[in-house]
């Protein structure tokens, strides 16, 4: 096996690190509490995901993840990180315009990590001092030059799934025992009408999810690493197949699929790989199948949009009803405190009440014994004043004068000796 292809790896990581604008825009929409949106999709978005979260844990930044594809899903966030995706191409892939117009609408700022843009672009252009877009390829930063957004908010960097660690898949080598593994698309990005018998769509078994953890990244694609390794060679139309494959040193061979991303990719990024060729070949569709694809498409997400609106518009009325349980829930236990409170206050009335009460037949009892005690003053006033009638009469005055000589000390003996004489 030709080790280059590790080189290779290592240089486009670093080409990724080393640019200024996209760590500058990371780091500036980090410093402002942005929160990160990762992809839906299958599992070529699981690894950019991948990538994604490898260089967010290099630059010791661990964002909130934000969860689901609903209108509201953005909301009460001032600055998000998207994460990149081939989810912006018109009539096939509209996934998150809706809510990212919703939100921009609402004063956010929106950072897009490299991604690919077909035929969108100039719905951004009313908010273009909100957006930083950084495109994975050349053609994608001319499309959106052309749609009108400003130089000064457009950016090119390689796509993240060039960032994945070689550490993730490193275990993996095998010398391959079987000469072809063909991985081509079997939905409306295909370019071609009949794929090979032989050929397995890898990506679709893990189709529309949302990866948004390392660990829920790695584990699916480590077994198709593994699985690629048996082989010598992958012949693919899947963007990320291709770009595993290549990560891991196997030979590519790659084909076109239904837009320009694959070739202008491989002008862009893939081609410093010496095991990865790209062959162009002229679609299976005719224009007039092309654009039934392209409708039917464009039905399916606006079916999938209706139904997610609608579940969202569910979830609303569930979180109402339990908001409304919940304040039925308070209000019944603020009425029983209220009851309590009553029952205490009626209480407390009476016991007040009879307080009064009391009082009031204390204040009767002390103004009884007012009374009383003023009538006793009033008899002994009465006394007092015959008493000092008495004393002050002549009788009084002579009764003093006659007891007074008995007070005399001679006259008391005398007494005891007239007292003796009569004895004997």
């Amino acid at each position: 096996m030709d080790e280059n292809y590790k080189n290779i790896r290592q240089a486009v990581r670093a080409e990724i690190r080393e640019n200024s604008s996209f760590i500058e825009s990371l780091k500036r929409f980090a410093d402002n509490g942005a929160v990160f949106y990762p992809g839906y999709g299958n599992l070529g978005d699981g690894l950019i995901a991948l990538g994604t979260l490898d260089l967010f844990a290099d630059l010791g930044w661990d964002p909130k993840r934000i969860q689901g594809r609903h209108k509201e899903a953005f909301s009460g966030y001032t600055h998000i990180v998207m994460g990149g995706s081939g989810g912006w191409v018109k009539g096939m892939w509209e996934t998150y315009l809706e809510q990212t117009l919703a939100f921009l609408q609402n004063g956010g700022q929106l950072l897009i990590l490299p991604t690919s843009f077909s035929g969108l672009g100039a719905e951004f252009v009313p908010y273009a001092d909100q957006v930083t877009i950084f495109c994975r390829e050349q053609r994608s930063y001319d499309e959106l030059l052309r749609q009108g957004l400003p130089e000064s908010q457009i950016f090119v960097c390689p796509d993240l799934a060039f960032y994945t660690k070689e550490e993730h898949f490193s275990d993996l080598e095998i010398e391959s025992h079987y000469p072809v593994l063909k991985i081509f698309r079997l939905d409306e990005e295909g370019g071609r009408k009949t794929p090979p018998r032989d050929s397995v769509d890898l990506p679709l078994l893990f189709n529309d999810i949302q990866w948004s953890t390392v660990e829920q990244c790695v584990k699916p694609l480590r077994a198709v690493a593994g699985l690629m390794n048996q082989f010598e060679c992958v012949e693919t139309d899947r963007l990320h197949m291709a770009v595993l494959a290549a990560l891991i040193g196997r030979n590519v061979k790659l084909e076109p699929s239904s837009y320009f991303k694959i070739k202008a990719i491989f002008d862009y990024t893939l081609h410093r790989f010496p095991t990865v060729t790209f062959e162009d070949r002229t679609s299976d569709y005719t224009l007039a199948e092309q654009g039934e694809r392209a409708e039917v498409q464009l039905l399916r997400e606006t079916v999938k949009r209706i139904n997610l609106d609608r579940q969202a518009e569910w979830e609303q009325r569930t979180i109402v009803l339990r908001q409304n349980d919940a304040l039925l829930s308070r209000l019944e236990k603020l009425q029983g405190q209220l009851n309590e409170i009553s029952a205490e206050k009626e209480t407390e009335i009476k016991k007040r009440t009879d307080l009064i009460e009391y009082i009031r037949h204390l204040e009767q009892e002390i103004s009884d014994k007012d009374q009383e005690i003023s009538c006793k003053v009033s008899e002994f006033d009465q006394v007092r004043q015959e008493l000092e009638k008495i004393q002050s009469s002549r009788l009084h005055r002579v009764g003093e004068k006659y007891y007074s000589i008995f007070r005399l000390p001679m006259f008391g003996v005398v007494l005891r000796m007239v007292r003796k004489v009569i004895v004997k």
